[in-house]
């Protein structure tokens, strides 16, 4: 395991490398960064040429890569913001709370609504529940993210605001004035609603999936022909073999996350990663953008290992030696 373990970091460090220069790269080919400040009047073009000599913008793309990729790497400095005039450390740094609040509270709301629903769809294999819950999870599939969150907007905090005549949930910002947890849930209910839905999905047809191939299986059987209760067979037995497939789909749904957040934030103005994102490319903040797309990849790459990692914990007969 071991082993295995070092060959996969080895090899997603080449990967992050190849990433990298292509994020670089293609954002670079999205304008001048500079650009904005060259429009200014007040400021010269001996400032500007200063300021690109200083940060190296002067210099053939694989340069300025080199000198990204090595700020990175020896001192963690992601660079400066030319439109914000503060370095992109301390800009991700304010935006990581809200992602993750927001991504954390969908995990958890996704998971306690589609395991425990899989698990029972699959034991009342085409009862009722299970017919209403494949029908649910193909509206769940496909329903776009924003126009979910547009009408979750209009019904919860327009509609039920004047049929109740005080507001419930509210449909942008993550507080209000004055704060406290109860404004927090207020805020974020909605979001973490709109980007359950397609998880919920999801999850609710693998663990549906993987439990009917699991009760199925012969050893099932042989506990219940031991006198097991139903309960044990399902839970101690059938359950834990079943969990591997959707512990993969867990390690994965965090960066698909990340993907739901950019357009779930920015429907609700939500202030995290997401909305940073489409922010920065929209006013070309370039290396904000920049530094948001390799940490997207490095999530990536590192929910991958974990989800290899995680298989041999659940089932000890997965070896990769």
């Amino acid at each position: 395991m071991l082993a295995y373990i070092i060959r996969k970091i080895l090899f997603s460090i080449i990967i992050l490398f190849v990433a990298s220069f292509v994020i670089f790269y293609l954002v670079s080919l999205s304008g001048d960064p500079l650009q904005e400040l060259a429009l200014n009047p007040r400021v010269s073009q001996e400032d500007i040429e200063r300021l690109a000599a200083t940060y190296g913008l002067d210099q053939p793309v694989y340069v300025q890569y080199g000198i990204w990729i090595r700020d990175i790497l020896l001192y963690g400095d992601f660079g400066l913001s030319f439109k914000q005039n503060t370095d992109v450390n301390s800009i991700i740094a304010a935006r990581i709370w809200p992602t993750v609040l927001l991504m954390g509270s969908s995990l958890i709301f996704t998971l306690a609504i589609a395991i425990p629903f899989g698990i029972y769809s699959a034991i009342k294999k085409y009862s009722l529940i299970d017919n209403i819950g494949t029908f649910l999870s193909f509206v769940g599939f496909a329903m776009p993210v924003f126009f979910l969150g547009l009408i979750l907007q209009l019904v919860f905090a327009v509609y039920l605001t004047e049929w109740l005549g005080v507001r419930v949930f509210y449909v942008s910002g993550m507080s209000s004035r004055g704060g406290g947890v109860i404004d927090l849930l207020q805020h974020l209910f909605l979001p973490m609603v709109t980007l359950s839905v397609v998880s919920i999905a999801t999850f609710t047809r693998f663990q549906r999936s993987a439990m009917l191939d699991v009760l199925s299986a012969e050893y099932l059987r042989t506990a219940r022909a031991k006198g097991l209760s139903e309960r044990t067979v399902y839970l101690k037995h059938a359950l834990r073999n079943a969990l591997i497939p959707t512990i993969t789909l867990i390690a994965l749904s965090a960066v698909s996350l990340i993907a739901g957040a950019v357009i779930t934030e920015t429907v609700f103005s939500w202030p995290g990663l997401g909305f940073l994102l489409i922010d920065s490319l929209y006013k070309g903040d370039y290396n904000v953008a920049r530094a948001l797309l390799l940490i997207t990849a490095v999530l990536t790459v590192l929910f991958n290992l974990l989800a290899d990692i995680a298989y041999s914990i659940v089932d000890p007969r997965v070896s990769y030696d």
